[in-house]
């Protein structure tokens, strides 16, 4: 198959998991969780009506489903007129538009879902509050051999921007490139080190269900960092190999994982639900 073929199909994937696949799934979560839960015997789950919450919901496939019928017309349009480029421009900046573009029903589901939360803590009446005496480590919730691989790929990135120093290719960056991926690695750090530590968002969350949920986040975004460090690499050595359309096709594909890789938290399913009835039982 030739490069063209390979990122039309890179860029089906992308656009069949990030705007019809995940959010089905999110939305099949959403139906479930109703049905099984429904306000009469959990009342501390709805801090706002079914009715609300449903559209919040109706939106999101809404939005979603827009997203995917731009991607399908982009992919049609590279089909039809066999241009090199996506949309006669620049492949990697329009991979790179759309992707944020198919990121912001979940960024405005994630604003809806902080509201929900803060509705949660706002109602909430109870005095009794229950937390772990024991510290937090991110070794008690991410395996040591994991962490060892992302600082092994960071330290691999740290000698492919040296190299890339002494023998650059058109449009290197140079040792600013450590910069950004200091600024990478901090983002990623920060982001675990918050969820470990941080407060838990519902208040009704059993204790056994925030450590879980903490292990779950931890370990995407460990994941999540050790492969941005791999793709960072990747990328600059295909930049310097000049091999620029196989890059077109791992972009895209990196963006499908990412968020593959990200929407295993948005489907955490609590395993005790009794915290939201008036009485647990």
């Amino acid at each position: 198959m030739t490069h063209s073929t390979y990122l039309l199909l890179a860029f089906l994937l992308q656009i069949g998991v990030i705007s019809a696949f995940i959010p089905r799934l999110i939305n099949n979560r959403f139906k479930q969780m109703m049905k099984n839960h429904p306000p009469a015997q959990y009342p501390k789950l709805y801090p706002m009506t079914q009715a609300h919450m449903q559209k919040n919901m109706k939106l999101f496939m809404i939005l979603n489903s827009l997203v995917l019928l731009t991607g399908l017309a982009i992919l049609t349009h590279a089909y039809w007129t066999g241009q090199k480029e996506l949309l006669g421009w620049d492949t990697q900046g329009t991979l790179t538009a759309y992707f944020f573009l198919q990121l912001m029903p979940f960024m405005l589901l994630g604003l809806k879902g902080m509201k929900y939360h803060q509705m949660m803590s706002q109602i909430d009446q109870s005095s009794r509050r229950t937390a772990s005496l024991k510290p937090r480590k991110l070794t008690d919730y991410v395996s040591v051999s994991l962490l060892w691989l992302t600082a092994i790929s960071a330290l691999i990135m740290v000698l492919t921007i040296v190299y890339m120093h002494y023998h650059p290719f058109q449009g290197f960056a140079g040792l600013w490139n450590l910069l950004y991926m200091g600024g990478l690695n901090l983002f990623f750090f920060v982001m675990i080190f918050f969820q470990i530590r941080g407060k838990k968002t519902d208040p009704h969350q059993s204790i056994h269900d925030r450590s879980a949920q903490i292990r779950l986040i931890s370990q995407v975004l460990v994941i999540g960092w050790l492969a941005a460090n791999l793709f960072m690499t990747t990328n600059m050595w295909m930049s310097w190999a000049n091999l620029h359309e196989l890059k077109d096709v791992v972009q895209s594909v990196y963006f499908t994982f990412i968020i593959l890789l990200m929407s295993q938290t948005s489907t955490f399913e609590p395993k005790n639900y009794s915290v939201y009835q008036t009485t647990a039982t």
